[in-house]
């Protein structure tokens, strides 16, 4: 995926957090908005960010040498959090494989946002 905000070439630390803190402004307005509406169509979309959230965690786990581990569903208010905490959990690794994988379920979920 080629967005104006990714950089060019392997992804960084920084750029990949920043990428998060863009992810997680729009998740502030809509995961609200999904819950006061409660409306079939919006699962779709909440279960994408859900399976993104598990990537990130996945991808820091096996950067960490770690069991990969389930992400709780902490409701629709908080998934703008845990974005950035998982983001940012991957981007600690400073694994090129872990950073290259957040950085495209970044760019996914802004895409489908």
């Amino acid at each position: 995926m080629s967005d104006a905000w990714r950089s060019e070439g392997a992804p960084d630390a920084e750029g990949v957090v920043r990428a998060a803190e863009r992810v997680a402004d729009r998740l502030r307005v809509l995961g609200p908005r999904w819950a006061a509406r409660d409306r079939p169509e919006d699962a779709r979309p909440v279960g994408e960010v859900r399976a993104s959230l598990q990537r990130l965690a996945d991808a820091a786990a096996r950067a960490e040498h770690r069991p990969e581990r389930p992400v709780p569903d902490l409701g629709l208010h908080v998934l703008a959090d845990q974005v950035l905490v998982l983001a940012r959990d991957a981007a600690a690794t400073g694994d090129a494989d872990a950073l290259a994988e957040a950085d495209d379920v970044l760019a996914g979920l802004r895409a489908g946002l």
